[in-house]
């Protein structure tokens, strides 16, 4: 029997196990979407008639499951649904733009204060919409924002990107924008009450601002355990927060940082050059693989590979934590 959506005054019909979000898509409907893998809930939707099932709302705050909003891209109905986009109102809070910087030739650092409690975890992502909610990207937060007062985003610039153009070329101070979360679980955690772990952290491009949280909340925390954190980039030109993150391995004896740069004509003392996940690996190596916490984020490519390698090496696959950027910007 055939499974019918009906969305802004039309109905569509889904094909067998096709989830929400892709039978919208095929039909040419315009939906807010990133990683199609229940991660980062910019296809948040909600089901008026119907039920959308638990499945579709995993990872969703119970004061949004009681609504009946679900994550179309997990949704695979059995039966037909009445569905819409959530109001601004409803899963939103507005955040104004109070500082804008920027790091390298293409990544700004985007700081927005929120107009209510905002309660996330340095290292978790948030949703950031436009003004009237037409673009949703997802974002890491970089910072101790409950600390600061602020939430800061790191925003490469994409030709063409919807958000990022904006974000980078037009947006600034004093602008309003919209925010939803948090989500991730890419954040710091003392391993029941042990803080004497290691800890590795790498990353490619903007995969530094997840990275940069947690480890400023280990810090914070006072992780006594070792925390080595690598920074990869294609060039030394696409690399930023180098004397920032020097300046914080000086002050703290158990923290180490290594830019790693692929493809860097010289030597150059304090760089490493050459491929990552290699380095990641020479890097592990005296580690104590049993307790080691893993953070990878960035390019998709290398965080599955990353993953991978430390999971076969001995890494446990609980300590061993993600944030692949498979989001458009």
């Amino acid at each position: 029997m055939a499974v019918n959506i009906s969305y802004q005054g039309r109905k569509h019909e889904l094909q067998d196990g096709e989830t929400v979000l892709d039978g919208l898509l095929r039909h040419g409907q315009d939906v807010p979407s990133s990683c199609k893998a229940g991660a980062c809930q910019s296809c948040l939707m909600q089901a008026n008639d119907g039920n959308p099932g638990s499945k579709a709302q995993i990872g969703l705050k119970d004061t949004l499951k009681a609504q009946n909003f679900f994550l179309a891209c997990q949704c695979i109905p059995d039966k037909d649904l009445s569905i819409s986009l959530p109001s601004l109102a409803d899963t939103t809070i507005p955040a104004e733009i109070i500082g804008k910087e920027q790091l390298c030739h293409n990544v700004i650092a985007l700081r927005l204060k929120p107009s209510a409690d905002f309660s996330c975890r340095a290292g978790q992502y948030i949703n950031l919409l436009s003004e009237n909610g037409s673009v949703i990207r997802s974002y890491s937060v970089a910072n101790l924002s409950e600390q600061d007062g602020y939430l800061e985003l790191h925003i490469r610039r994409i030709d063409n990107g919807a958000m990022s153009v904006w974000a980078c070329d037009k947006a600034k101070e004093g602008d309003q924008v919209h925010i939803r979360g948090p989500a991730g679980e890419c954040f710091y955690v003392a391993a029941d009450g042990d803080q004497s772990f290691p800890i590795l952290l790498a990353g490619t491009g903007t995969g530094l601002a997840p990275l940069e949280g947690v480890v400023l909340d280990a810090l914070a925390q006072g992780h006594k355990g070792d925390i080595r954190i690598l920074h990869g980039a294609l060039s030394e030109h696409d690399l930023y927060h180098v004397d920032m993150l020097k300046e914080l391995a000086k002050l703290h004896k158990n923290l180490t940082y290594t830019p790693c740069v692929l493809n860097m004509k010289h030597d150059k003392p304090g760089f490493h050059t050459g491929p990552l996940d290699q380095f990641v690996m020479h890097t592990m190596e005296p580690l104590d693989k049993k307790t080691l916490h893993t953070y990878f984020c960035g390019a998709p490519e290398m965080v599955n590979l990353l993953k991978k390698k430390v999971f076969l090496a001995g890494v446990a696959s609980k300590n061993i934590f993600s944030d692949p950027f498979i989001m458009k910007h």
